[in-house]
């Protein structure tokens, strides 16, 4: 309203505003990373399938040594 008749009516809540809509982005984006991984671990039969997998596949990294 204020561009298309030349009105000032947010006056100081513009800033604000903007800073509401940019922590409720990130704080979007976080949730969604959140669920995201939340699912993919559900994938992999949660946190320690998806460890046991990650060892699985790097044995060379989990190799015990030779006294």
């Amino acid at each position: 309203m204020d561009q298309l008749f030349g009105l000032a009516m947010q006056k100081s809540g513009l800033m604000d505003t903007m800073w509401d809509l940019i922590v409720d982005i990130i704080g979007a984006a976080i949730g969604a990373a959140s669920g995201f991984g939340y699912l993919k671990g559900r994938e992999h039969r949660g946190l320690p399938g998806m460890i046991g997998e990650f060892v699985a596949k790097n044995r060379r990294l989990f190799r015990r040594k030779k006294r």
